[in-house]
């Protein structure tokens, strides 16, 4: 090891030869004695050989100076240069502000070779642009008697032309930003000269931060920077006062004019006017029109060229094909109008201008931190762009510029355009410090300090593509990202498909996204072009649409040379200068990424359209991989696209997904110009963003709930990207959550029961709180069953905690052996504490009635239609059930309802029962449903209590709660309900009918009972009839025949009463059938004795000898029930008494007719004297003799008919005497026979009698007829 003595001495020894080595090559030994010094090997022979050949390299070096320098006289920098040579001598920085022309470019570097600058290292020499450090190298050579490469090289970003030999090497000034990646300290150089720093890009203004910084370190190195319109006073305090020497250049006097533009915003005729007047009466000369972009350009083209047709107008701006650019600067016959950008202040100079046209716009690109958006647009330039476009013309002679705004305008204008870094993306530059380790950018040393609204932007663009973490510290995607010399967004895209199957294709387009988009659109050709493009457009991809493009650029290259594709891409309006920029670097990329891949023989396949379409998936992804927060969804029922940070846009026209847009998009590029537009687009699909770009994917899991289709516990999952919605989706919960889904899972599905496969002890516990709910209602308390809290608990004590999903228990239940067991309930877990369930006997689940056996249900829902007991009565049995037994509910609710019938009593008798619960408790101890009817039973059993005498309609029933009225619910076969109400009748009523048919379709069913269930029965030659027959259920059916129109059947009926009255008929109707002999000589004799008599009533001969065949059937025939054959053949043995009384019964009918048409004679000579007693003893009559009156007149009253027409004949006698009398007492009569007209009625007959009681009294009334009896009749059958 080296000792520090010695180690200090070599220090010495080495700055003493500092002046005799290569800069480069003195930062070489310190580092090694630095490593020494840290504990390293030293070799000290060897350093002492190295230091001797670094000595002969600076000998060497020092022989490449030329031996005489040449400065041109005529430039105005040579007329200042002693000044020059001192202030660079004696100062480390200068400040050299020189005009346009002053030849600061070409002739500083030779300033410092005259100076014995360049001997320990290049003298760097930095440009803004490629094209201006090859041509200011070239002009340096050829001043220099040199070859360009040797003394004097360049490098620019595809091309490098420096040797060991150069003294001089002019660079972009990115080439020299990226050398500080490997030289901090630009040990390399020991001069630099920052050109044109009045442009103040990013490039130009980190150099000059940077040269700050690493000044004291080295303070053997030169600077000089040169402006043409910067303020000189800022930089000289940006490098601590350094001189600074002003250079003029070589211009005329410029006349300024100023020509505000009228109101009417016509800018082009503003432009023509102000053209006009400078070439009337003045010596011709070209003009120079500053216009701020290519569309004012081809609208003021348009105009101009209608206007001088002798003039030849020609634009000029950066993405103008070269052959068009070569036009401006080549000397024509016409006088010319040049039409440029901004362009033309500093970069180009356009030759032959006397006169400038100044609108005094631009369009200045800005990045907006707040959408992230790069916004192009149009606006006023500074005090320092206008008079760098007003010397212009002042390079030939006097001038004149013309600028259309007005001159209190220009003197409110800003001094100098806005920095770059004050409105660029700073994502670029941040991650190169980054990466260098040249420390936080806001406290590095700029000239203007960035806004800090920027900063933040680029910062979150870098952690958007994964280049800085949280914490903004370099990761190591983002350490290859800084590698590549292309944007952090495009090589972030290049990175992305390294490896993938669709490398090649995304290193294109990375490529390609790198230089200006090589399509041509001429204003005066858009048509064409376009027409030309269209081969390579791609309908989903603008990106595809580059891809076909480079497909095309290759072929072409492989059939032609070097000229002929130059010819081919003017014809198909593609920049060749723009793709060959392309393809070079599209190779660096490829290089740096590929290695030894990059010979792969896949590269060179053709990528057909198939092709294309079967990498979309993987091209866009690697694509989104940069442009992540360049996404958008469509709007409803817009042609807007909503974006990351509420960002909102459109489809550039000139996309190919312009018409008609894709639901989701991605974008190359986001410019606001007139709004803010999508520029080269794709559609992707949102869930590729997931894949992507994870890190930016926020979830967020909302309403979690137990979802039975799944098994599981499931939340609504919100996945958004930048605060932008993709999708709304079911997840699992449990892998987020599980403690909360556990506690869901226990609640919903055990608690709750909503499994779809219930293990076998959810069943029985399920089972089991069903039975104690069905207690709970009842007993009408709804305190018996556990709380939701005490059941969870139960299961949340006995199950796993890793179990929150249903296939979680499957497998823990399979496993674990007594699971089932364990997880079973007792009654007493379901049970509240203290809660006692014993109901059976209050409220039991059946009623047996005469052995039909009703199921019952409970509910306890207070105001609800079905709270209380509900009786689940079958169809069949409607009828066979005791109406009565119902309003006893059961034991649990008969005490209830007692005491509420008390309550309902008038006030009066009510005080005689109280307290009204007591007396309910005794009535319920005493009594039960055998005592009959309900309220009767009451009142009985009060008066044998208490001596109270109540009657039922004391009670007030209908003010009972429902949950004390029975509710009868009629169910079919299938359960299904028919109808509900609180009273038997009430059901009976609407439902006979299809009780009936119920009971026949289950006959029909039943073999057993299909002999009860015959049609067209025409002789007894069937079983004897019981009188019941068992049904399912302990129910009944009641066999009889019936009569269904002309057909005699034989059927069950529902109820006892039904099936007599049914049989009755159908017996009748049997042995009609049977006597059909005596029924034809019976219609024969009434034919032909009522022919005449019955007609003027309009009744039938035929008819009426049918219904005395069968009024005299019933008389002699059906005495007693006829249940059997014998019984049958008895009835039919009494035919002859049959044929009798149908015999005389007829001749009693043309009696009574005989009389009727004598009565009706009479009346007709009384209708005109009076009229209402005419009226009344017709409508009589006419009632009499209804049609069917035979069979409608009863039994007992059959025999007072003829008293009934006497009677009308004793009236017709006495009205001629008495007409007052008879029409009061028609008046009396009146209101009754109306209500009473029809013979059914069973009050009909009293308003008979009644009438011989008034008109005939003689003839004596058989009762008591009167009003107040008729009205007691009317009343009780409406009461029916």
């Amino acid at each position: 090891m080296i000792d520090k003595a010695t180690l200090k001495a070599l220090e010495r020894n080495l700055d003493a030869a500092r002046e005799r080595l290569l800069a480069r090559d003195h930062a070489g030994f310190q580092r090694t004695l630095q490593r020494a010094q840290r504990g390293g090997k030293l070799d000290l022979a060897r350093l002492d050989r190295d230091v001797e050949q670094a000595k002969l390299r600076y000998e060497n070096r020092q022989r490449l100076k030329p031996k005489q320098i040449r400065y041109p006289e005529e430039l105005p920098v040579v007329q200042a240069r002693d000044e020059l040579l001192a202030a660079i001598r004696e100062h480390q920085v200068v400040v050299v502000c020189g005009e346009t022309g002053s030849g600061k470019t070409t002739q500083l570097p030779k300033l410092c070779i005259e100076l014995g600058r360049g001997t320990r290292g290049l003298i760097g020499h930095t440009q803004p642009r490629r094209l201006a450090a090859r041509s200011v190298a070239h002009r340096i050579a050829r001043e220099l008697d040199g070859n360009l490469g040797d003394l004097v090289g360049y490098e620019t970003r595809f091309d490098r032309r420096v040797s060991e030999r150069s003294m001089i090497k002019l660079m972009t000034d990115g080439i020299l930003l990226a050398e500080l990646g490997r030289d901090h300290l630009l040990n390399a150089y020991d001069t630099i000269i920052i050109d044109e720093a009045h442009e103040r890009s990013l490039n130009i203004d980190f150099l000059l931060g940077w040269l700050k910084r690493i000044l004291p370190q080295r303070p053997d190195l030169k600077v000089i920077v040169t402006s043409a319109t910067l303020d000189p006073e800022k930089l000289s305090k940006h490098f601590d006062d350094a001189p600074m020497i002003f250079v003029s250049g070589r211009t005329y006097p410029v006349e300024q004019r100023y020509r505000p533009p009228a109101d009417d915003g016509d800018q082009e005729g503003a432009i023509a006017s102000a053209i006009d007047d400078l070439w009337r009466g003045r010596p011709s000369g070209d003009v120079l029109v500053f216009l701020p972009g290519e569309r004012e350009i081809g609208d003021t083209a348009r105009v101009l060229r209608g206007r001088f047709a002798n003039a030849e107008v020609l634009p000029l701006y950066s993405r103008l094909a070269a052959n068009a650019q070569d036009a401006v600067f080549s000397p024509g016959r016409q006088p010319r109008i040049v039409l440029a950008t901004n362009v033309a202040e500093t970069s180009v100079t356009v030759p032959g201008i006397r006169y400038v046209v100044d609108t005094g716009t631009a369009r200045i690109n800005r990045f907006a931190p707040r959408t992230g958006v790069q916004q192009l647009q149009i606006e006023p330039v500074s005090q320092a762009a206008a008079n760098q476009r007003a010397g212009r013309c002042g390079r030939l002679g006097p001038g004149i510029c013309v600028r259309l705004y007005a001159e209190d305008d220009f003197a409110a204008r800003p001094a100098f355009t806005d920095p770059e870094i004050r409105r660029a993306n700073l994502a670029g530059v941040i991650l190169s410090m980054t990466a260098l380790g040249l420390g936080d950018i806001e406290h590095f040393p700029w000239l203007d300090a960035p806004d800090h609204r920027h900063v933040a932007d680029a910062y979150r663009v870098l952690q958007t593509v994964g280049a800085l973490d949280e914490l903004r510290e370099l990761t190591p995607l983002g350490r290859e990202l800084a590698r590549l010399p292309l944007d952090p967004r495009i090589a972030r895209i290049a990175l992305a498909g390294r490896g993938s199957a669709a490398e090649e294709m995304i290193w294109v387009l990375a490529s390609a996204m790198s230089v200006q988009d090589p399509h041509e659109v001429p204003a005066d050709a858009q048509d064409s072009a376009r027409a030309k493009h269209a081969q390579w457009r791609h309908p989903r991809s603008d990106f595809l649409t580059l891809l076909k493009l480079w497909q095309q650029w290759r072929d072409w290259s492989e059939q032609a040379n070097n000229r002929q594709l130059r010819k081919i891409c003017r014809e198909h309006f593609v920049s060749f200068l723009r793709m060959e920029e392309w393809e070079a670097v599209y190779r660096q990329v490829r290089d740096l990424l590929g290695g030894e891949r990059k010979a792969r023989p896949e590269a060179n396949a053709r990528w057909t359209n198939e092709k294309l379409d079967e990498l979309f998936v993987p091209i866009h992804e690697a694509l989104l991989a940069g442009l992540i927060d360049h996404i958008g969804h469509k709007l409803p029922e817009k042609n807007e696209y909503q974006g990351p940070r509420n960002r909102r846009f459109r489809i550039h026209p000139g996309s190919a997904l312009a018409k008609k847009g894709p639901q989701w998009l991605m974008s190359a590029q986001l410019a606001q110009t007139s709004q803010l537009f999508a520029r080269t687009n794709a559609a992707i699909e949102p869930d590729w963003l997931e894949r992507v770009a994870p890190h930016l994917v926020r979830r967020m899991l909302l309403h979690p709930q137990w979802n039975a289709t799944r098994g599981e516990v499931t939340a609504t999952e919100h996945v958004s990207l930048l605060g932008l919605p993709l999708l709304t989706r079911a997840r699992h919960y449990g892998s987020t959550n599980p403690v909360e889904a556990r506690a869901i899972f226990i609640r919903e599905a055990l608690v709750g029961g909503a499994m779809q496969r219930k293990p076998a002890f959810l069943d029985a516990n399920l089972k089991l709180v069903e039975s104690i709910r069905d207690k709970e209602a009842k007993m009408r308390r709804p305190d018996l069953l556990a709380g939701d809290d005490q059941l969870a608990a139960f299961y949340d004590a006995r199950l796993p905690a890793e179990v929150c999903a249903a296939a979680h228990l499957k497998n823990w239940l399979r496993r674990e052996t007594g699971a089932q067991q364990t997880m079973t309930m007792a009654e007493s877990d379901a049970l509240r504490p203290g809660a006692n369930a014993d109901v059976e006997s209050l409220f039991p689940d059946h009623l047996e009635l005469g052995g039909m056996v009703l199921p019952l249900s409970y509910s306890h829902e207070p105001g609800e239609e079905h709270d209380g007991v509900t009786f689940h009565i079958p169809l069949a049995q409607v009828h066979q059930l005791p109406a009565e037994r119902f309003d006893w509910l059961v034991p649990g609710l008969r005490a209830a309802k007692i005491e509420a019938l008390i309550r309902s009593l008038p006030q009066t008798l009510r005080r005689q029962l109280t307290p009204a619960a007591e007396y309910a408790q005794a009535l319920s101890a005493r009594l039960t449903p055998d005592d009959g009817a309900l309220l009767p039973a009451i009142c009985a059993a009060l008066q044998l209590m208490t001596g109270l005498r109540l009657a039922p309609g004391d009670f007030a029933p209908d003010k009972l709660d429902a949950y004390l009225l029975p509710r009868l619910q009629l169910e079919n076969e299938q359960g299904a309900i028919l109808g509900v109400a609180n009273t038997l009748d009430g059901l009976r009523g609407r439902f006979s009918g299809a009780a009936r048919t119920a009971l026949h379709q289950a006959a029909t069913r039943d073999e057993s009972l299909q002999k009860w269930a015959r049609e067209n029965i025409s002789d007894w030659d069937f079983d004897d009839l019981p009188d019941a027959v068992p049904l399912a259920n302990g129910a009944r059916g009641y066999p009889a025949l019936s009569l269904e129109g002309q057909r005699i059947d034989l059927r069950l009926y529902e109820s006892r009463e039904s099936a007599d009255a049914a049989h009755r008929l159908g017996a009748r109707a049997l042995l009609l059938a049977r006597l059909a002999d005596r029924r034809r000589d019976l219609d024969k004799s009434a034919r032909l004795k009522l022919a005449l008599l019955a007609a003027p009533f309009g009744l039938d001969a035929a008819r009426i000898a049918g219904q005395l065949a069968e009024r005299a059937a019933e008389r002699t025939l059906l005495d007693d029930p006829i249940r059997s054959r014998a019984d049958f053949q008895a009835a039919l043995e009494r035919r002859a008494t049959f044929s009798l009384d149908a015999a005389a019964r007829l001749d009693q009918l043309v009696n009574w007719l005989n009389a009727a048409l004598s009565v009706r004679k009479a009346l007709e000579g009384f209708a005109t004297r009076w009229p209402l007693a005419v009226a009344d003893m017709r409508a009589q009559l006419t009632s009499l003799f209804a049609d069917g009156f035979v069979s409608a007149i009863p039994e007992a009253n059959w025999g007072r008919v003829t008293i009934y027409l006497r009677a009308l004949q004793v009236r017709l006698e006495r009205l001629q005497n008495k007409p007052q009398r008879d029409e009061d007492l028609t008046r009396q009569v009146a209101p009754f026979a109306t209500q009473l007209a029809d013979l059914s009625h069973p009050a009909r007959w009293l308003l008979e009698e009644w009438r011989v009681a008034l008109f005939a009294q003689e003839l004596k009334a058989v009762g008591r007829p009167s009003p107040q009896a008729l009205k007691e009749a009317l009343a009780a059958e409406q009461g029916k």
